[in-house]
């Protein structure tokens, strides 16, 4: 549990910071690209331990986009960090008027176990540049990268910067107990709601970066091969432990054996060596927990009238997975209404697109969609008549890949937003001031008595 004196020294330098200079927090974002640098190796060792991840998907899904964000921060933190002058206000024209950028204070970041490294990182960049204090809860579930991350923010930071603590989710419901200034918390809707509802004891804000069922479409006069290269490679990242995975296909009514045809063999030209899964390249599920799950609902599907259309050899000893693409899902089944959260694959036909939008609009709101089609009033027949997180048109996950862009959920999928000038005002809040004239006060105009001023109601009205 996270030592109450840690806690105390953050508040107190949580208020040094709240006025800290630009070149400040650029000190300490250097020091942080210094830090990781010099414990990326020992980083990605431990997720090669903990996830069977090949150092490039490390390199590619995990420290690039941290990379990315630190540049991409760093190069437009002044701007971000400047006083913004509404302009004068007609109703008190001598007043000045400004909007100052402020830290919220000290901060809980709750990270999860499928992106670890990265999850991690990314918000505690948006924290610090936004001039705040960070305490850290990373996922229990892969031990040694939370010790390596414990490692790098030991060496790179001071506890009343950055403090990391370890353990598991009786540590995260204990530390979501204190009076932090905001929580960042990515991970289940259900543990979400624990937060949220934690945090609501406190009045903390929250962000809430979550899940769903992101589905696909695939329009009709789509070259499947193409669609199936590029979905399979989006399921398969991760061994589908995404939280913007495709979570179910919706195809046109007659395209499904020749689409399952393309991921077949896709799946055997990349991920297999004489049918069997390369250890060397496929990232294992978590835990044996999570992969009897997944073995669960492929058995659930068989017993419910389901089809198997496709099946790959697992490899449980390693917690290796095939691709398993099902159909005829029974609507009482869990892979009908859960996230799936790993490499199976539901397909479900439509015959029109109002029919799949409609689909869609059944579940719950998820965190992306992905639409593949050359038909541009396809895509916005869907892309209009659909609530998602963000979309990707004609490929998968590239809305999260712009540290530019906002990403987060809506609702059931999350709440607030990650990355770039939307990431660093999560951790931000925005406060006016206004300074009146010393020579004209117009504020006095509205002082009582009110008799006889029924005429200057009717001006504010037309002015303001």
């Amino acid at each position: 549990m996270l030592n109450l004196e840690i806690f105390e020294q953050q508040k107190k330098h949580a208020l040094l910071l709240k006025n800290s200079k630009l070149s400040e927090r650029i000190e300490v974002l250097n020091r942080f690209e210094k830090g990781l640098h010099k414990h990326e190796a020992n980083l990605t060792r431990a997720l090669k331990t903990d996830l069977n991840k090949h150092p490039f998907e490390s390199s590619i899904m995990e420290f690039s986009l941290i990379f990315s964000e630190l540049k991409g921060v760093r190069k437009e933190l002044r701007e971000w960090m400047g006083i913004t002058y509404p302009g004068m206000n007609i109703a008190n024209p001598f007043a000045s008027h400004k909007i100052h950028v402020e830290s919220k204070g000290v901060c809980l970041i709750l990270s999860p176990w499928n992106y670890p490294v990265q999850l991690t990182l990314t918000p505690l960049i948006s924290c610090l540049a936004a001039g705040n204090t960070a305490v850290i809860k990373p996922s229990e579930l892969t031990p040694t990268v939370s010790q390596a991350l414990k490692d790098f923010i030991e060496d790179t930071f001071l506890p009343k910067e950055v403090a990391l603590v370890l353990g598991d989710g009786i540590v995260a419901a204990q530390l979501t107990e204190l009076p932090f200034n905001h929580i960042f918390f990515t991970g289940s809707p259900a543990v979400g709601k624990l937060v949220m509802a934690a945090a609501a004891k406190n009045l903390t804000s929250v962000t809430l970066e979550l899940g769903g069922k992101s589905p696909v479409v695939i329009g009709k006069d789509y070259d499947l091969e193409d669609a199936a290269k590029k979905i399979l490679w989006g399921k398969y990242t991760n061994a589908g432990q995404t939280c913007i995975a495709a979570d179910y296909v919706l195809i046109p009514k007659g395209k499904t054996k020749e689409f399952v045809q393309h991921l077949e063999k896709d799946y055997h030209s990349h991920y297999t060596i004489e049918g069997k899964l390369n250890s060397d390249e496929v990232v294992c599920i978590v835990s044996e927990k999570h992969y009897e799950r997944l073995i669960s609902l492929v058995e659930e599907v068989r017993s419910t009238g389901g089809k198997i259309l496709f099946e790959g050899a697992h490899k449980p000893s390693e917690r290796l997975f095939g691709l398993t693409v099902v159909a005829n899902v029974s609507k009482e089944s869990r892979v009908f209404h859960e996230e799936i959260f790993g490499p199976i694959l539901p397909v479900f036909e439509y015959e029109s697109l109002e029919e799949a939008v409609d689909f869609i609009r059944s579940k719950e709101k998820p965190l992306a969609l992905y639409v593949f089609s050359l038909n541009r009033n396809e895509r916005k027949f869907i892309t209009q008549n659909t609530w998602v997180g963000g979309v990707t048109i004609n490929d998968v996950f590239l809305h999260l890949s712009d540290v530019r862009m906002p990403f987060g959920g809506s609702n059931f999928s999350g709440m607030g937003y990650s990355h770039g000038y939307h990431g660093f005002l999560e951790f931000c809040h925005l406060k006016s001031e206004v300074h009146t004239s010393r020579i004209f006060n117009s504020t006095s105009l509205v002082h009582p008595p009110y008799k006889g001023k029924e005429w200057l109601a009717k001006i504010l009205r037309r002015i303001i």
